[in-house]
């Protein structure tokens, strides 16, 4: 189906493996094995070909938030130390791994084969997961009975989506892998009932469209619309794709034109929200410490959640950041998120692929209202891949300027 014209070494294998077992099964042993083993071998391959290791900003920025989610511990500073403390570590290891991505993507120093692997690593993981929903894949959503959630595997299709546009445009897929690609991400958004996943797709659709022809701006908002409502008119009477993201869609739109919501998933993000602000009113600069506020929401999937358990997690990553590390820590996380978008603005014409890391990124900050990113190591991988061709573009306008 793709045309690869890539050389698989075995650095690009562990690539590959760790991001299709950390997309699948996110945390357990062998995604633990993978960590360890592409850590491991990309530290190797420095130290034997003595190579410099760029050191950008983002990671001074996201190591400061994280010490100062430590310091909150230090001081005493948490409502339970234990999971702030296995937070601090969790996110410790996400930017040793941010670490290890970004210093192979700059050992290859070839953003096609690295964006051709990664939308491979994500079209394997969802291929999977469609393989073994084949019995339920209409009745329920895509992924519900897999290890991977649905909601998360509606966001890599979306980033597996905007890989294939980047794809074709340089030639790497065909005609027919290409619709046959982007056919299956698509369908695949549908049938993980996630409305995230739409919004990301024609938001993301249409910054790149805009940045390859921004004298059609016009033209590519009214087809854009057309599209949506295209997609609207047919999950709202296609039987199976109504039972599984129409009446969502039906309810997010009863709440936006009339604020009250009936839905389950709904009410619940809206209950975290209330249960969290009074809290985030007492204590609005420091929190209460990372991954805390899942200790006190007192909701679950079957209701009230009782003494010694853990609640739901806020579903909202400002709130969630807020919660746990105040104004402060929402401010520390997002210096670093700030600092990409802003090299990815002004890397545009560099490399052709950089409008689409934009629309994706753009896409993913954008949906954060209604989820938790800060921890995520799939967010994790795929900022990592982000930064390391932001740092390729940078090294080839370097050499262009010396050679000037």
């Amino acid at each position: 189906m793709q045309n690869l014209k890539i050389r698989f070494q075995l650095h690009d294998l562990l690539f590959f493996l760790l991001l299709v077992l950390s997309f699948y099964f996110t945390r357990n042993m062998m995604c633990r094995v993978m960590m360890v083993l592409f850590f491991g071998y990309t530290v190797f391959r420095q130290m034997a070909s003595n190579r410099k290791a760029p050191i950008p900003f983002f990671y001074a920025g996201f190591l400061v938030f994280i010490l100062y989610g430590a310091m909150n511990i230090f001081f005493g500073n948490v409502i339970d130390s234990g999971v702030a403390r296995t937070m601090v570590i969790s996110l410790f290891l996400n930017l040793l791994m941010i670490y290890a991505i970004v210093q192979y993507i700059y050992m290859q120093d070839d953003i096609q084969k690295t964006l051709t692997i990664t939308e491979l690593g994500i079209f394997t993981t969802a291929f999977v997961v469609v393989l073994l929903s084949l019995k339920t894949i209409t009745s329920g959503r895509l992924g519900g009975g897999t290890e991977i959630n649905a909601n998360v595997l509606s966001i890599l299709c979306v980033y597996g989506f905007i890989l294939c546009l980047y794809l074709r445009k340089i030639g790497k897929l065909t005609r027919q892998a290409y619709l046959l690609r982007l056919g299956f991400y698509f369908i695949s958004v549908l049938l993980t009932g996630s409305r995230k996943g739409l919004i990301m797709i024609f938001l993301a659709s249409m910054i790149i469209a805009f940045f390859n022809n921004k004298k059609k701006a016009l033209r590519i908002a009214v087809v854009g619309l057309a599209s949506a409502v295209a997609t609207y008119v047919a999950i709202m009477n296609i039987g199976f794709l109504y039972d599984i993201i129409g009446v969502r869609i039906e309810n997010m739109l009863i709440y936006l034109v009339k604020g009250t919501a009936t839905e389950g998933s709904l009410l619940s993000r809206l209950e975290l929200v209330d249960i969290a602000k009074p809290y985030i009113e007492r204590k609005p600069w420091t929190g209460y410490g990372f991954d805390c506020f899942k200790t006190v929401s007192g909701v679950g999937g079957s209701g009230k959640v009782g003494a010694g358990e853990f609640g739901y997690y806020a579903h909202n990553n400002y709130i969630e950041l807020l919660f746990g590390g105040g104004i402060i820590g929402l401010v520390l996380y997002y210096i670093p998120m700030v600092y990409l978008l802003k090299k990815l603005f002004k890397k545009t014409k560099v490399d052709r692929a950089i409008p689409y890391l934009l629309a994706l990124f753009i896409a993913k900050l954008a949906i954060e209202y209604a989820y938790v990113s800060y921890y995520e190591r799939v967010d994790a991988y795929i900022v990592a891949v982000i930064l390391g061709c932001v740092l390729i573009c940078k090294k080839s306008a370097d050499a262009e300027a010396e050679l000037k």
